[in-house]
């Protein structure tokens, strides 16, 4: 066993003593903020993270906690904050925060482009067929220059304070509106766009309302507001309307929509609560809990639930916010890229499960090109990207309080981060598995923060390369394992691995642990040096019986020019 003269307070004092024995302290741990000039869509705490890269850890595990705050309001006041802005939410009635709330929005949108929307999509969804000519690619690349420029001139005319004191406000309608439906005169109505019993219906200046009784409901119009006393219901409308308050008290419910559809805040606030049932949701790209230069929140109390997407999908937002938010159930997530917690430029997106085993799929859509033939483009999971080189990446996070989950991506996936962004998973409690090939669990690409921080539980964790704590090109990727007798599986540059500047760790802190690589010259605490600073790798294993490729049980190794690996017991 190795003895070192120090008092253990935390991994981080055993950390200490592995960059001592290379010649480093925490404080080389660290990157310039002056790269690119300071942007007005990078996030104030993606250059505190820049200065100092650990405290990543604390930051993520900041947000996990905001997700699960005892008030949603709280949870999304505390979101608002990280723009430096605070929310104004006036103590009104029912109606009078929806009008207010529209008033806010109108604001917001007064003086931005028409265009707006239209660039953002060209920039954010693409074709899954493969590009036919050489000509075509560099046609493309010119295309995308030209609408990041224009996009990064133009997107600062949102009225951001507005738009989001009208989220809050309408956060606020979703969850105490009690009063007002004890208040109204109910009868049975036959409304235009709904297929069942409705017990009143009025039309405003903000859009319609409508309160659906306890029997089954087809919803096929954009009603500003719904809400639903029971029943197996379906809705089968998008979101065109500038602000929506969806409530379903019971059922088991489907929502059908497409682009820009169910819980999708675009240009607008849209929230949808379904308080209890087993339900399904299938739509297609920017949906469920999605915002697009606007607030998209998406709350399900319980049930086991399915959630199908496309792109841009299941707590993802640019411009703005989205959630999705489940708080019980044995739930399925499907979706094709951008999806599963992803922050875009300027955006945060959260999706938080609270209980359950769960399941979460990137299915095989869109071809990576670039790299691979025969794989395919996630960017999901915890992730976050901007358009380089002109806008920085948002803020992704996937927050998994209990159970059992499975977790399946392919290229750059599952706590991950590109061109400033901060992409994470935080896992509680389960035993876990992840799976993805590349730029996964726990990879910072290119000046960004990739974390996976997993609390407890026996994980297994396989990927095949620039993963499981793996920084490449200044950025920092960090897989902090507490407790479980956990197994990590890859081929190359993995398991505590810095590339091109990089700063990648691997921390386990308890359990009998196995390590397996393909390659032992580039992992399991290897840093090389290539561009000016050279990288730190480094990979971390306090207590318990383990087998590395390696290293061995109780002992200290180096690989590259800052890379160690140190076993503790």
């Amino acid at each position: 066993m190795l003895i070192f003269l120090i008092v253990v307070q935390s991994w981080q004092t055993y950390l200490d003593s592995s960059l001592a024995y290379i010649g480093l302290t925490r404080n080389d741990i660290a990157f310039r903020v002056d790269y690119l000039p300071r942007s007005a869509y990078r996030f104030a705490i993606t250059d505190e993270l820049l200065n100092s890269p650990l405290h990543a850890l604390n930051f993520v595990l900041s947000v996990d906690e905001m997700v699960w705050e005892p008030s949603e309001q709280d949870m999304y006041s505390r979101l608002v904050e990280l723009y430096n802005l605070k929310t104004e939410n006036r103590k009104l009635d029912f109606k009078r925060k929806l009008r207010h709330s529209h008033q806010l929005v109108t604001e917001a949108f007064s003086m931005t482009p028409a265009e707006l929307g239209q660039v953002f999509e060209d920039l954010t969804l693409f074709s899954p067929e493969l590009t036919a000519s050489i000509d075509e690619y560099k046609q493309s690349l010119d295309e995308y220059d030209s609408l990041t420029v224009w996009l990064k001139a133009n997107a600062t005319d949102v009225g951001y304070a507005k738009l989001f004191s009208a989220g809050a406000q309408l956060l606020s309608a979703s969850l105490d509106y009690a009063d007002w439906l004890a208040g109204i005169d109910k009868e049975t109505l036959v409304v235009e766009g709904v297929a069942g019993a409705v017990v009143y219906y009025e039309k405003c200046d903000f859009g319609e309302i409508v309160v659906g009784d306890t029997g089954t409901n087809i919803y096929t119009k954009d009603f500003a507001v719904i809400i639903d006393l029971g029943g197996d219901d379906e809705y089968q409308c998008d979101n065109e309307g500038r602000i929506h308050v969806w409530v379903d008290k019971t059922g088991n419910d489907t929502y059908k929509g497409g682009n820009y559809s169910i819980a999708c805040g675009r240009f607008g606030v849209s929230i949808l609560i379904d308080e209890a049932g087993d339900d399904t949701y299938a739509a297609d790209a920017f949906s469920l809990g999605c915002g697009v230069f606007g607030v998209g929140v998406l709350i399900d109390r319980c049930g086991d639930d399915e959630y199908r997407g496309n792109t841009f999908t299941q707590g993802a937002a640019g411009f703005g916010i989205g959630i999705l938010k489940d708080e019980d159930g044995n739930d399925l997530y499907g979706a094709a890229l951008y999806a599963q917690g992803f922050g875009s430029t300027y955006g945060i997106g959260v999706l938080g499960d609270k209980q359950g085993n769960d399941m979460y799929f990137i299915l095989s859509k869109y071809i990576d090109e670039g790299r691979y033939l025969d794989h395919h483009l996630s960017m999901s999971q915890g992730f976050a990207i901007g358009f380089r080189p002109d806008l920085p990446g948002g803020i992704g996070i996937l927050s998994e309080r209990a159970g059992n989950d499975y977790y399946t991506g392919d290229i750059y996936a599952q706590g991950t981060a590109y061109w400033f962004g901060i992409g994470a998973i935080v896992e509680t409690a389960g035993d876990d598995n992840y799976l993805a090939y590349q730029y996964a669990q726990a990879s910072g690409v290119h000046i960004a923060f990739g974390l996976i921080v997993d609390k407890q539980g026996s994980d297994n964790y396989v990927a095949k390369g620039v993963s499981q704590g793996c920084g490449h090109d200044l950025a920092l990727g960090l897989l902090y394992d507490i407790a479980g007798d956990d197994s990590y599986v890859a081929y190359d540059l993995s398991q505590g691995a810095g590339n091109a500047n990089g700063i990648g760790i691997l921390a386990d802190e308890s359990g009998d642990d196995t390590y397996s690589v393909k390659k032992s010259h580039n992992t399991q605490g290897y840093g090389n040096f290539r561009r000016e600073y050279g990288s730190i790798g480094v990979l971390l294993d306090i207590k318990g019986e383990d087998v590395y490729r390696t290293g061995a049980d109780g002992t200290l190794w180096t690989s590259g020019e800052h890379g160690i690996g140190t076993d503790w017991e």
